[in-house]
């Protein structure tokens, strides 16, 4: 009686299979196939993932619907064939795996193998694939034929090309912007949070105020008279409205805490709201001028001007000493009658802007202006004149020695008499064409900022959660394989199984730090705060890690805590930071150190402490702990070490609670990571 072939259903390669003359192959008819090849072959036929038997001596390819996809166009002729000849571009490489099965009883696995694949209707393209090699075995424990599983990764490795691409791309635009910061002639400051901490400040900066120290400083603590001034009220209003706020010759005073010298300085300042990626305000850009030598020389002058009013009615000698200071100073000055009429342009503003002072008397002053600025520069001239208010405005003027037009800004205060009759006006022409370009320059490169770190937020948050369907894919079907829903599997399947399982958990794992990171960025992770019982959340943390602790030889210190002490914030989260903490303890102590927990407490504050005997941080490392995607370097072997988001996620969480991180390490001798929170009242 024929046995039944071991080509089940209804698929395209059952069909194939069926029909093809096996007996013109080595491997002979089906019928003298050996039970256990023939099983094989039939829950190869019936799985849903890409698989294939090479049997016999010729490995005579047999495959199922899944496999024709890692086939491509060799699809039409690989059934029955010999693996030598379909494989012939890759069997250098194919043939030693092979024969090591046969010879070793090994169970070699390919990684992300790269194939050139011509799917249908598609120009051929290069594909990846991770491929299990697996003998099937006679009843008598010869090797009968190998069993080889093919997972395809494309999109994976695709996934991980872009992500690197635009990691590259943000670090260059990162790079670029920072470069122009450190360049520009104005002073430039960049503040993280709501109480303004030093992040970035340019060379002018630093030479502005006579420090290098500010960076991680707040502006209260580098800065403490600020306050008095109220400009720390200002970055406040500005953080919390979200809307930018320009100060024009503002007058500070700084004081410097090394020499004690005190400056005072006249500043045209802008305060820049930083937008985070969802939206938020998150920091502020500080940018401005030094103007303090230009608005000293016109308030000088101003203070001439009113201490010369009585000797005004001595036309001639005041107008001789008015002249000869304004050809002097380094300011473009000129005057004008009540009715508006200029009346004296000095030598040097007339050569500035081209012209003979004669040319730009009366009215004349306007065939400098650019003629965009002509209709709105004269009808605010002339209301300023009518309502005695002083004039303020910036338009262009034209300049000889630049060959063109530049900005100005352009200002006028009347005099008045006793009586408050407008006796002169005196006005001032001050060049801004380099600070609205580099204005302009800002807006522009902290947009770019603003779009490639919303970007990458949004990249890193679509690529984790394209992984996780793949992955929740390969642990469930791993699982169905153990359970044996597809039939009975071997001792060593199941150990492949599990570590299929273990892979996958751990992989999972890096994702979903890679999502909490992204949603981090993007603002999109709620905290939900309350009161925390300490001791109850270190009991729930050390009962988490007792298990790695043992496994590591590791010992715990005896600690306490005041049973009543509680903090304030999102308890998961506060679990969350403590646990990445701890896991970082036990993964760089080595066997038969110690982790011990500390609690310190004042009237406002919480500090839980975690040290451990491990082999330290270098100083040169602590710096960057913090920072996203950086590990320090280590010289244990430490699996699956993931990819240096734990502690950059764990200090964004503990800055969303208004609390902090600190570390303090040496090199040999351990460190202590020390988690700061509000004390409950």
């Amino acid at each position: 009686m024929r046995r039944t072939l071991p080509f089940p259903g209804d698929g395209e390669m059952a069909e194939r299979s069926r029909k093809f003359d096996w007996s013109t192959t080595s491997l002979g008819d089906v019928d003298g196939w050996s039970p256990s090849l023939r099983s094989s072959v039939q829950t190869v036929i019936e799985s849903p993932f890409a698989m294939c038997i090479m049997a016999g001596a010729e490995r005579i390819l047999i495959y199922n619907d899944a496999y024709r996809s890692v086939l491509g166009a060799k699809n039409e002729s690989a059934l029955g064939s010999p693996a030598a000849q379909v494989w012939s571009d890759r069997w250098h490489a194919l043939e030693p795996r092979l024969q090591g099965i046969r010879t070793s009883n090994q169970h070699p696995v390919e990684s992300n193998v790269e194939f050139q694949i011509s799917r249908e209707g598609m120009a051929a393209d290069n594909g990846f694939f991770i491929n299990s090699f697996s003998p099937i075995r006679n009843e008598d424990g010869s090797i009968a034929a190998t069993l080889i599983v093919a997972v395809e990764t494309t999109k994976q490795i695709l996934l991980e090309q872009e992500l690197i691409s635009s990691r590259r791309e943000a670090r260059q635009a990162e790079e670029l912007l920072l470069s122009v910061f450190a360049q520009t002639p104005a002073f430039l400051a960049i503040l993280r949070g709501e109480d303004h901490r030093y992040e970035y400040v340019n060379n002018e900066y630093i030479r502005l105020v006579g420090r290098n120290d500010l960076l991680s400083l707040t502006v209260g603590e580098a800065f403490p008279e600020l306050r008095a001034q109220g400009y720390v009220a200002l970055l406040d209003e500005v953080y919390q409205s979200g809307k930018s706020v320009q100060r024009r010759e503002t007058p500070v005073v700084i004081a410097n805490s090394d020499s004690g010298n005190v400056q005072n300085l006249f500043l045209d300042v802008t305060f820049q709201p930083l937008k985070g990626g969802s939206g938020e305000t998150d920091g502020i850009i500080v940018f401005g001028l030094d103007v303090t030598s230009p608005v000293a020389a016109r308030l000088e002058i101003e203070t001439l001007l009113n201490e010369s009013k009585a000797a005004l009615l001595e036309a001639e000698r005041s107008e001789s000493r008015y002249r000869f200071l304004a050809e002097s100073i380094p300011v473009h000055v000129w005057t004008a009658t009540a009715d508006g009429m200029l009346d004296f342009v000095s030598e040097r503003t007339a050569s500035y802007l081209g012209f003979s002072p004669d040319r730009l008397l009366r009215e004349g002053w306007m065939d400098a202006l650019h003629p965009e600025d002509s209709d709105r520069a004269t009808r605010q001239w002339i209301a300023s004149v009518q309502s005695g208010a002083d004039y303020e405005i910036e338009f262009r003027l034209w300049s000889a020695e630049h060959i063109g037009y530049r900005w100005h800004l352009v200002r006028a205060t009347p005099q008045r008499d006793s009586e408050g009759m407008i006796l002169h006006w005196f006005g001032s022409n001050t060049d801004i064409h380099e600070r609205k370009a580099l204005e302009s320059e800002l807006k522009n490169l902290t947009r770019q900022a603003q779009e490639a770190n919303r970007s990458k937020s949004d990249f890193l948050s679509a690529m984790s959660h394209e992984l996780r369907t793949p992955l929740n894919a390969i642990g469930g079907y791993a699982q169905l394989l153990e359970l044996g829903v597809r039939g009975p599997i071997t001792e060593e399947q199941k150990v492949d199984l599990r570590r299929i399982q273990r892979s996958k958990t751990h992989l999972d794992g890096l994702v979903s730090g890679v999502l909490d990171f992204a949603k981090m960025g993007s603002g999109e992770i709620e905290i939900r705060s309350g009161a925390i019982h300490v001791m109850t959340l270190l009991g729930s943390v050390v009962d988490m890690v007792r298990p790695q602790l043992a496994e590591r030889g590791l010992t715990l210190a005896p600690w306490d805590v005041p049973e009543t002490l509680e903090v304030i914030g999102d308890e998961d989260r506060v679990r969350q930071i403590l646990l990445n903490i701890v896991a970082n303890a036990v993964k760089f102590t080595p066997e038969g150190g110690v982790i011990s927990f500390a609690v310190s407490s004042d009237s406002g504050n919480v500090v839980i402490s975690v040290t451990d005997t491990g082999i330290g941080i270098a100083e040169e490392e602590l710096e960057r702990m913090f920072e996203p995607f950086v590990q320090a370097k280590s010289p244990l072997h430490v699996a699956g070490v993931g990819v240096g988001l734990g502690l950059a996620i764990s200090m964004q969480l503990a800055r969303a609670m208004d609390g902090d991180i600190k570390v303090s390490s040496t090199p040999g001798n351990g460190s202590t990571f020390a988690v700061h929170l509000k004390k409950s009242r």
